[in-house]
């Protein structure tokens, strides 16, 4: 079942919420934009099913102080505090921006936050690349995916994310290094529909489309393309935990530490001339999107064309529709 909410009335809900569990307005309402957009790109496993658990984590965690944001040259470190994710990325993605009005090549680590995700990487590449610049972005998550071959969790399903500004909409890559998301899977549990095959193992190391198996009863996700989307998961485990100061696998012999992100971002035109890259990029994604259709095919779309599609659609409507039972987890939680 489903339930139709004003965006007004989401918003107000969201405030609530998260202030009662320790939040400022300010930051319960940029928690509200970045889950907001992802409803409106029809990514519901990252949206407002959170909330819950995101105010689960404002309760809970250890004493906070403010972010600690510090700078060396070209390289933004950034200590959360014990504050949530979306702030404290979100806080790193306004430094990089603010910083690359003096330089060209910009690395920023975030670790020690806390709360369930960052929400989707592609909000904030996204961010970055309307302000003109391209982005990577790398985060690793608490253990759930298995490694190839193994049957028990050691990585998280650690997202990578890249971003490069157009002249329409930027060109927006992000993508989970596991076969599915966590947050896909919650939301197909949640409305009783079974995950694809081949994602996910029981808790016997045998492949199950029960999503239930892996959420609640001990089973594992599986990386996404086999020994690829493996290599890169342990890649952005590595990068985002361990190089940023974070922690890396079930944390065996490593100092207690929490998820991490890690930021790579530069300017376009950092080997050709700004305006040599706005045209060429132009000429090529004019060819990607006449490139010819194959049989069946509503045509060809750029990496990030349907989110923004959805946006715009979703946007005009001022209203999001949810699964009941997320609309009344939240009201649960007053």
């Amino acid at each position: 079942m489903y339930k139709t909410v004003k965006v007004s009335e989401l918003r107000d809900l969201t405030v609530r919420i998260l202030t009662a569990a320790g939040e400022t307005e300010e930051n319960a309402l940029l928690v509200f934009e970045n889950l907001l957009e992802d409803e409106y790109m029809g990514k519901s496993s990252h949206g407002f099913y959170r909330i819950p658990a995101i105010a689960r984590y404002s309760r809970s965690r250890k004493e906070r102080t403010d972010l600690n944001i510090s700078i060396n040259d070209n390289v933004i470190s950034v200590d959360g505090c014990q504050n949530l994710s979306f702030v404290a990325v979100k806080k790193a993605c306004d430094s990089i921006v603010e910083l690359a009005k003096t330089k060209s090549v910009i690395i920023a680590g975030v670790h020690n936050y806390v709360g369930e995700t960052t929400g989707a990487l592609g909000y904030y590449t996204r961010f970055l690349a309307r302000s003109g610049l391209i982005s990577m972005m790398f985060c690793r998550a608490s253990a759930s995916v298995a490694p190839y071959g193994g049957m028990e969790p050691h990585i998280g399903t650690n997202p990578i994310s890249f971003a490069i500004p157009a002249a329409d909409s930027p060109v927006v890559c992000d993508v989970s290094t596991a076969g599915i998301s966590y947050g896909k899977l919650a939301i197909l549990a949640k409305s009783g529909e079974q995950a694809p095959e081949n994602v996910i193992l029981n808790k016997d190391g045998y492949p199950t489309t029960d999503p239930l198996d892996m959420i609640e009863r001990g089973g594992t996700q599986l990386p996404l393309a086999g020994h690829k989307g493996y290599a890169l998961g342990i890649a952005s485990e590595i990068l985002a935990g361990l190089v940023v100061g974070a922690q890396s696998g079930n944390g065996e012999g490593i100092p207690e530490g929490t998820d991490g992100t890690l930021i790579i971002v530069f300017k376009p035109d950092l080997f050709i001339g700004a305006e040599t890259f706005t045209l060429n990029m132009d000429a090529f994604l004019t060819e990607i999107k006449n490139a010819k259709p194959a049989p069946g095919s509503s045509g060809v779309r750029i990496p990030g064309q349907y989110d923004t599609e959805e946006y715009e659609a979703k946007k005009a409507s001022g209203e999001i529709t949810l699964l009941t039972e997320v609309y009344n987890d939240m009201l649960a939680c007053l």
